[in-house]
């Protein structure tokens, strides 16, 4: 599974990213970056997280996700505050079993 988290700066999420990776196969690929470069890159996920801070940009970011058949969503904010990589790790999961 292939996932990208996106931000305002990609830099945000990438202790989000770290703690993911703790929960990630050996096969998963986790990065973050930022939400104004997500057209150079979301044809190289499976799924695209977006980080609350930018929860105004989710419309857009979800439009382009749909044109690249990747399935989108928000990071939940309880396992995003606690920077909790399991919990995350788990929501993209479970939207890949959406597809």
């Amino acid at each position: 599974m292939k996932v990208l988290l996106v931000c305002a700066a990609g830099m945000s999420t990438n202790l989000l990213v770290s703690n993911m990776r703790k929960f990630a196969g050996k096969e998963d690929v986790i990065e973050a970056k930022p939400a104004s470069e997500l057209e150079k890159y979301v044809g190289n996920y499976d799924v695209v997280l977006v980080g609350p801070q930018i929860r105004h940009e989710f419309g857009k970011i979800k439009t382009i996700c749909k044109e690249w058949n990747v399935i989108a969503e928000m990071i939940d904010m309880t396992s995003y505050g606690k920077m909790d990589g399991g919990a995350a790790m788990e929501q993209a999961k479970e939207l890949m079993n959406q597809i």
